[in-house]
Formats: structure tokens, C-alpha cells, sequence
């Protein structure tokens, strides 16, 4: 009986761990690609559409930047 025993739990433990590894590659390994896909995490893309306008000066000159004191 103790051997059934230890046997039942060595099993058990090496079927979780089984069941966990496809689970983690069935669920998490889909996920992991699309996210990859969408996500821009660095922002390296750059957004459709922004906030951003170029400064422009009128009297932005190099008499002028040697005015800066």
C-alpha cells in the first residue's frame, strides 16, 4: 500500500506538471504572440496622429542666438 502510495504521488506530481506546462504554452504562448504583434512598448512606431507642432520663430537668426546672454 505505501508503495501505491508514493507511486500515486510521483504521478501526480509529474502529470501537474505536465498539464501545467501545455496550459502555460496553450494559453500564455498565443497571448505572448499577439501581444508582440500590437504592443509598442518602446514607442518606436510613430502615432497616427499627435500634439506635436515644429517651433518656428520669425526672428530666429544667428545675430539673434548671439544675442543670448
Amino acid at each position: 500500500m505505501k508503495a501505491l502510495l508514493e507511486f500515486s504521488e510521483r504521478f501526480g506530481n509529474l502529470l501537474s506538471r505536465i498539464l501545467l506546462t501545455a496550459l502555460y504554452y496553450a494559453v500564455l504562448g498565443p497571448f505572448a504572440l499577439a501581444y508582440q504583434r500590437v504592443a509598442d512598448p518602446l514607442r518606436l512606431r510613430r502615432p497616427a496622429k499627435s500634439n506635436w507642432t515644429p517651433w518656428e520663430r520669425p526672428d530666429a537668426s544667428l545675430k539673434t542666438a548671439r544675442k543670448q546672454d
